[in-house]
Parts: structure tokens; C-alpha cells; sequence
């Protein structure tokens, strides 16, 4: 049985943030390895300025080439319509049932999980590792806790268990205030990117100049 953290998101780029969250949940719980699944068809993200979904594969499968424990999974493209996260974890769930997932998140995002498609579910199909970013803090989690999942039961200080023998980790992570829509901004302003996502992607948005420009301008 393997223990495999899952990163999504738009990767629209990738960036340093991404792949420093991806090494600091796999060291820091111990887990085997992490797959980022990139989205096809973001549900709360229009279509336009998104770079083409084959495309962000190759600069994630560039980024991650020398990280042996990340890996890249494109279970997103062979399924219709909008990538909701709760199919994504009952689609693995279903195909790899012997393997034991953590659901990447920050915690700013854990607070949206309400409003998300069938949001509160998620943890009935994997356990969730929460990361604070920029100013995110423990007893913020703490407060959502108690009146979202009142059922489950603090473990230490940062781990919560739920009923079913799922997890909730609370992941404190350096702090790296990079966003792709920041990378975005400044390479359509022509400023340097270098520093914010790896030397490869540099390279690669250089390679697909035109293409990058008509997506990110439009």
C-alpha cells in the first residue's frame, strides 16, 4: 500500500511554491510520493487565459523531471466536463483502492471546501494535508474544525481523525508568496520571471513565446 500525496491545480504556470509544497508534505508526513494532477476544465476558472491543457503537462512534466518522488497524473483529461476534486478522488479511489491518498490543500482553501461540490465528502475518499500560506495559521484551522467536522477528534496538535480512519495534517511549510497569476503578470510585462518558477519553465515559455503571449494577453 503506498502513501501518495495528490497536488492539483491550474498550473497555469507551474512555479517554485508548487513544487516546494509538493517536497514539503512528502517529507514532512512521510509519504512515498506525490502526483500533481493538473485541471482540464477548472469549474471556477474561465477558459480564457489558460494555457491549453497538453501544454501544461509538458511544463509540469519539465519541472518535476528531476524530483523523483513528483510525478505527474492526467487522470483530469479523460473525463467530460468540469474537473471537480470529489470525482477526481472517487475515480482513484475506485481504480487504486489499496492506496492511501493525501489531498493537498492550503489553508485558505480548506475554508472554501463547503462551498465546493459535494465539498464536505472529500475526506470519506482520502486524508487531507493542509498547508498555511502567507499568513494562514493553525488556529484558524482549529475554528473551522470544530464547526465543520466536529466529529473528529484532535490527535497532537496539528493532526485531526474522522470517524471513518481518515485524516486531516496540518503542514507548516516556508513561506513562498509566488502565485502563477504574479508569474503571469510579469512575463506579460516582459519583467523577469527568473527565480519564481524553474530555470526549464523559463526556458519553455521562451520556446512557446507566441503561443504563451496570445493565451496570457487575451
Amino acid at each position: 500500500m503506498a502513501r501518495i500525496g495528490l497536488l492539483g491545480g491550474c498550473f497555469n504556470p507551474v512555479h517554485n511554491a508548487h513544487l516546494r509544497l509538493a517536497l514539503e508534505v512528502q517529507e514532512q508526513l512521510g509519504l512515498d510520493s506525490i502526483e500533481c494532477i493538473p485541471s482540464a476544465v477548472p469549474p471556477h476558472k474561465p477558459g480564457q487565459g489558460m494555457l491549453d491543457f497538453d501544454r501544461r503537462v509538458e511544463f509540469l512534466e519539465a519541472a518535476t523531471a528531476s524530483l523523483p518522488q513528483v510525478s505527474v497524473n492526467t487522470l483530469e483529461a479523460n473525463r467530460p466536463g468540469p474537473s471537480y476534486t470529489i470525482d477526481t478522488l472517487c475515480r482513484l479511489r475506485e481504480t487504486r483502492p489499496d492506496d492511501s491518498f493525501w489531498f493537498i490543500l492550503g489553508a485558505c482553501d480548506l475554508l472554501m471546501v463547503p462551498l465546493w461540490k459535494r465539498g464536505l465528502e472529500i475526506v470519506n475518499y482520502a486524508n487531507l494535508a493542509v498547508a498555511n500560506r502567507v499568513d494562514d495559521t493553525l488556529d484558524g484551522v482549529i475554528r473551522f474544525m470544530g464547526r465543520t467536522w466536529p466529529e473528529a477528534q484532535r490527535d497532537g496538535a496539528s493532526t485531526w481523525r474522522f470517524l471513518d480512519g481518515h485524516q486531516l495534517d496540518f503542514v507548516e511549510i516556508p513561506r513562498l508568496d509566488i502565485s502563477s497569476s504574479q508569474v503571469r503578470e510579469r512575463w506579460i510585462s516582459q519583467r523577469s520571471v527568473y527565480g519564481l518558477v524553474p530555470e526549464c519553465i523559463d526556458s519553455l515559455l521562451e520556446q512557446y513565446e507566441h503561443e504563451v503571449a496570445t493565451v496570457w494577453k487575451a
